[in-house]
């Protein structure tokens, strides 16, 4: 085959182009810091990072929810503790309601009491978090106790609030109004026991201590099973928290460059594209006197 001078010269372009774009390429990963740029540069790679990078967006979203249902359960535990202190101080009045020394205008300044008491626990439960009702499941629009000495409520389709914190882990944030106070019909309800102490006091009867320990015992164990919801989603935030540094490392792996190799390697690739320039200069005259020469 007869080699022309334009066949030498389309060559030694599309080398040198060639050679260009490698260390382009190359210069492009260590401005960057990124191996890869494109699909083309490593299809497999590109998939990786890519599912890497999903599954880092997924992660995100469960730490958002984790945050929240953290908050809900933070504010449940304190408005509790509240309502406990509350219904203690209601027994010490109780017990001193229970000793006939104390005159009629004593008891009625201990009734005054227990009446500021039950709308303290009233207002407690009418909580609300960033706005909405702590204490009444997915109806978070809606207070459970709205209007004062009224204590009546339809939890028959209330479902306590719940977060998604994990792959197929769904997690209770709140209580319902029953569970902390008792069905609103039932004698032993939290209200119920709080209005009898209040008549007793005014009838000057005997007040039923056990009603207000089991009230007490009522709010505790509630708050006790949102401690242990709240120490199952910090085990789950840790483990979120373990799994975004592995999968962070994994895509570093796939997508970062070592600076020292690609340094190296940008080097080289200088060192080729100039020997290019130069033999091709051999090639390609530049005018033609050059030819003629």
């Amino acid at each position: 085959m007869r080699v022309t001078q334009q066949m030498l010269n389309q060559n030694a372009i599309r080398n040198m182009s060639q050679n260009l774009s490698r260390f382009e390429k190359t210069n492009n990963q260590v401005a960057s810091g990124k191996l890869l740029h494109r699909p083309s540069d490593d299809p497999n790679g590109v998939s990786k990072a890519m599912n890497l990078k999903s599954t880092l967006a997924t992660n995100a979203q469960f730490e958002r929810n984790t945050g929240e249902a953290k908050l809900w359960m933070d504010e449940t535990s304190q408005n509790i503790d509240s309502m406990v202190n509350a219904m203690q101080r209601v027994r010490e009045f109780a017990v001193q309601g229970n000793n006939g020394t104390y005159s009629e205008v004593d008891r009625a300044a201990m009734d005054a009491e227990i009446g500021e008491l039950t709308e303290h626990i009233r207002q407690l439960a009418n909580a609300k978090v960033n706005g909405k009702s702590l204490f009444n499941g997915q109806k978070t629009n809606q207070l459970p106790f709205p209007e004062k000495g009224n204590f009546a409520t339809d939890s028959t389709e209330l479902v306590a609030k719940t977060f998604t914190i994990g792959e197929g882990i769904n997690i209770q944030s709140s209580v319902l109004p029953d569970q902390l106070f008792g069905a609103s019909e039932d004698a032993t309800n939290l209200f119920r026991t709080l209005e009898s102490i209040s008549a007793d006091l005014k009838a000057g009867t005997s007040i039923d201590l056990e009603k207000i320990d089991a009230g007490i015992d009522r709010l505790l164990t509630v708050g006790a099973e949102n401690g242990a919801r709240q120490n199952r989603m910090e085990a789950v935030e840790n483990r979120l928290l373990d799994s975004n540094l592995q999968i962070k490392s994994m895509l570093s792996r796939v997508e970062d460059i070592d600076y020292a190799e690609a340094m190296i390697k940008l080097k080289s690739e200088e060192s080729i594209y100039q020997a290019s320039l130069a033999a091709t200069s051999k090639i390609i005259q530049p005018s033609l006197m050059d030819f003629l020469r």
